[in-house]
């Protein structure tokens, strides 16, 4: 929901999508709160390429607390996800370096951000 919000308070429209379904319901509830509509979608990041071709780019943070719950294997998701997207797609992508995710791929830029001992943050973007 972090995200969304982000988005909403620059003025970009977006949807949310969690594979946490309580995760969605905190989103929702925060961004009515805030007074704002984005839609919250429970699934995971298939759900993403049905609507990929509604918007400009995409950004997603992938799950990284101990409560997180993920679909899957964090590295063979990007590898596909990557590779699905059409080209022409933005994408920026975050995630704890610690989950150990390594990919090479022609046209990805990777960052990395220090937070604290335990935390790293790595962005890839293509």
């Amino acid at each position: 929901g972090t995200t969304l919000l982000e988005a909403e308070t620059i003025g970009i429209h977006a949807i949310g999508i969690d594979f946490d379904k309580k995760m969605c319901e905190i989103s929702k509830q925060n961004l009515k709160a805030n007074g704002y509509k984005s839609e919250v979608i429970n699934g995971d990041f298939q759900e993403m390429l049905k609507i990929s071709e509604k918007y400009d780019g995409i950004v997603t943070d992938l799950p990284y607390g101990r409560a997180s719950k993920v679909s899957g294997n964090p590295e063979k998701i990007l590898k596909k996800f990557f590779s699905i997207l059409p080209k022409r797609k933005k994408i920026a992508v975050m995630y704890k370096k610690e989950l150990g995710v390594n990919l090479k791929l022609k046209g990805l830029k990777k960052y990395e951000i220090y937070r604290h001992k335990s935390l790293t943050r790595t962005i890839l973007i293509k």
